[in-house]
């Protein structure tokens, strides 16, 4: 399974990387800090599955989600975010989201 990750903590994305690349029949294809050019991002890495940040810089997930699924609508795409946002999550999910992951750091 391909998967693309965008998230805007680098921390984060390398170690979201790290775990896919480590998972058995799973390989991260790419990893963006926006979504500024995610239609030419999708395009490039062909991924299977998304994860995706809600709350990022210049373009946030949700406006990705909506552009992702609008072009791609084959691809999964999973929300992850560190904020308790039920708004943006249920707006994630309207905007063709296929489920969302809520975690808190330590």
């Amino acid at each position: 399974m391909k998967v693309v990750v965008f998230d805007d903590n680098t921390y984060r994305r390398e170690s979201l990387a790290m775990l896919i690349n480590g998972t058995p029949d799973m390989q991260c294809c790419g990893m963006f800090p926006d979504c500024s050019n995610v239609l030419e991002d999708i395009r490039d890495s062909d991924p299977e599955v998304v994860l995706m940040d809600i709350d990022m810089p210049n373009v946030n997930g949700i406006e990705g989600v909506k552009l992702i699924h609008q072009h791609f609508p084959s691809i999964q795409i999973l929300m992850q975010t560190v904020f308790d946002d039920d708004e943006k999550i249920f707006a994630s999910i309207c905007a063709g989201a296929s489920g969302s992951r809520y975690g808190r750091c330590s």
